[in-house]
């Protein structure tokens, strides 16, 4: 963890509603679909740490040193020369999905953004995934499909089963696997390329297929630039959600490609 985050390293009573009242609009809008994610992942509401940082959920550190404290599981700071988030671990353990993020820039524990818009929020939340399971206790992190299929929250056991069904209906030859902490699908040795999960409000599938007239259904549905929410409230949409399937699933199927 950076020294600068370090020293800052406490929750505040301000607001964080407040404090994204003194920054632009622009970062008001990718803060909001950086806070979705991370809210999403960590199932924690946000909390502003200090006078910039947003953060969700808390881990305890402690160095060798003998210093110790709490920061937060996931946490970034909208800056106006440029966003940053911190990954307390470093990046020794992301070189392929830093390979495919985008336009970045990191330091020994921070990445740097400079607009959202460079980079890709499927991959970034992958590494936020990953992070987040990283610093969760072990007896916490699932390691099997039937784990994580136990770990979902009662609210949403029955919708998420219905998804779980639909993308075998629409992709026996998927395997399951776990992956980045949530469920995907592969074929053979091949990266997963579909994945899905389950929180207390809704079930989730990503990343966004990439067909614009599916995008542009999708609309009600989409969370950020890689993520699409699906309510508990609600059936979910089968043909919809096969569409959505057949799409991410095309390379995997080894179909449109030379």
């Amino acid at each position: 963890m950076a020294k600068e985050v370090e020293n800052k390293m406490r929750p505040m009573e301000q607001s964080v509603w407040e404090f994204l009242e003194t920054v632009s609009e622009k970062r008001q809008r990718e803060a909001k679909l950086i806070m979705d994610i991370m809210q999403e992942i960590s199932g924690e509401e946000a909390v502003l740490w200090g006078s910039s940082i947003i953060g969700f959920g808390t881990v305890h550190y402690k160095y060798e040193s003998g210093r110790e404290g709490d920061m937060p599981l996931l946490g970034f700071s909208p800056r106006k020369a440029q966003i940053t988030v911190y990954f307390s671990e470093g990046f020794d353990r992301y070189h392929e999905q830093l390979s495919t993020l985008g336009k970045h820039k990191t330091s020994v524990s921070c990445l740097y953004i400079n607009k959202l818009e460079d980079v890709d929020l499927g991959v970034l939340r992958e590494l936020l995934s990953a992070s987040h399971q990283h610093y969760m206790k072990p007896e916490k992190k699932a390691k099997t499909v039937e784990e994580y299929v136990q770990g979902i929250p009662e609210e949403a056991k029955e919708s998420f089963q219905n998804l779980r069904e639909l993308v075998t209906e629409f992709f026996p030859e998927g395997i399951e696997r776990i992956s980045y902490g949530i469920m995907g699908y592969s074929v053979g040795k091949k990266k997963a390329k579909l994945y899905i999960s389950g929180f207390k409000d809704h079930v989730g599938i990503y990343p966004l297929p990439k067909d614009p007239e599916l995008l542009k259904e999708l609309k009600p549905h989409i969370r950020g630039k890689g993520t699409l929410w699906f309510s508990l409230k609600e059936p979910l949409p089968r043909e919809l959600i096969g569409r959505i399937i057949s799409d991410l699933t095309v390379e995997l199927r080894g179909e449109g490609t030379k």
